[in-house]
């Protein structure tokens, strides 16, 4: 799984953030989502907000 800085950042250790991140991933699985499913939930859990630069 590669996380893209959804485990990292200021307030708690990376381990921390896994173990989070981990019962949310086993949650999708057992819901049986899809890898874009399990995806969506675990950033709607982190609060990701996400900036498109768009060059003029």
């Amino acid at each position: 799984m590669v996380t893209d800085d959804v485990v990292e950042g200021p307030g708690l250790t990376l381990e921390d953030r896994l173990e989070g991140a981990g019962p949310l991933v086993g949650a999708a699985l057992h819901d049986g989502l899809n890898a874009e499913e399990t995806a969506d939930r675990i950033v709607d859990a982190a609060a990701v907000v996400v900036v498109r630069r768009v060059d003029e």
